[in-house]
């Protein structure tokens, strides 16, 4: 059997979020990332996890990154912390890289996790401008009042089934006849008819809120600081396509295109893994 130092190979980052704690292994030996994630708090699976990785070094980024430096072995594996807007800002280029992207050399880089987070990126360097409380948080929350699930995977898979239509007033509500420069579909208000009371149309109806107001307040942004491009990752993002689709289209609506990052949820953590290695 291999020793511990005989084993170690690349580095690890780990973001750890409000809700999730994600982790990704870049290897020195392969060009693949490996992915993980598990719930906030578990350290023990972290432990367990960067043991059998067998990283020459861990960096953490993220608000419980002070907390999961202290509980992981620092002894045998170096861990330090890293901005998280700096992780994200190194993470976002090589996941787009990874597809195929080349990235603006200004863009809104929007962290849609348990809050949303909205950074500038010119070059190398990331300022974080705004933010929004909207995101996968009150989706969750919100969830469990009107659908009665705790589950963001249930919620997901009833949106995904549901009919908004039947709960949101659309401008079609409002003129019938037409006779206004906007698409009939376009949401006026959201939640203002509640028609339906069925779980899957509240669901869609609260992934909708959640799409456009963070994808319009994310364009309107970029537009007024002359951006064009909005990069969008986190792990709200990631977990519906739904999701992603509807801020796509708000923000096309509000003037700005939306890039989707693949692998999104993990920006934080692939960038705070290059960042121990010197990538930048």
């Amino acid at each position: 059997m291999a020793t511990t130092s005989e084993r170690r190979d690349g580095r690890v980052g780990i973001d750890a979020g409000a809700t999730l704690w994600k982790l990704a292994r870049l290897r020195d030996s392969e060009p693949e990332l490996e992915l993980a994630a598990v719930p906030a708090g578990a350290v023990e699976e972290v432990r367990r996890r960067v043991g059998e990785w067998g990283p020459d070094q861990v960096q953490v980024t993220g608000g419980g990154a002070a907390q999961l430096a202290a509980a992981l072995p620092g002894s045998t594996v170096p861990v330090a912390q890293v901005s998280e807007f700096a992780a994200w800002a190194c993470g976002a280029p090589l996941l787009a890289g990874r597809a195929g992207w080349t990235l603006p050399e200004r863009y809104l880089l929007v962290s849609l996790g348990t809050g949303t987070s909205i950074l500038e990126v010119e070059g190398p360097v990331a300022t974080r401008i705004s933010g929004l409380t909207l995101g996968g948080g009150a989706l969750l929350g919100l969830g469990r009042l009107l659908c009665q699930t705790d589950s963001f995977a249930e919620i997901v898979a009833l949106a995904a089934r549901g009919e908004r239509g039947r709960v949101d007033l659309t401008v079609g509500d409002i003129y019938p006849e037409g006779g206004i420069s906007l698409p009939p579909e376009i949401t006026a208000a959201s939640f203002a008819k509640v028609a339906s009371r069925e779980p899957a149309d509240l669901a869609q109806a609260l992934v909708g809120l959640l799409g456009e107001n963070v994808g319009i307040s994310c364009a309107a942004l970029a537009r007024a600081r002359g951006i064009e491009t909005m990069v969008v990752g986190g792990s709200a993002l990631s977990a519906s396509p739904l999701l992603g689709e509807i801020l796509r289209l708000a923000a096309r609506f509000g003037g700005v295109d939306a890039w989707l990052l693949p692998d999104g949820a993990y920006c934080g953590a692939v960038g705070a893994a290059a960042l121990a290695g010197g990538v930048s």
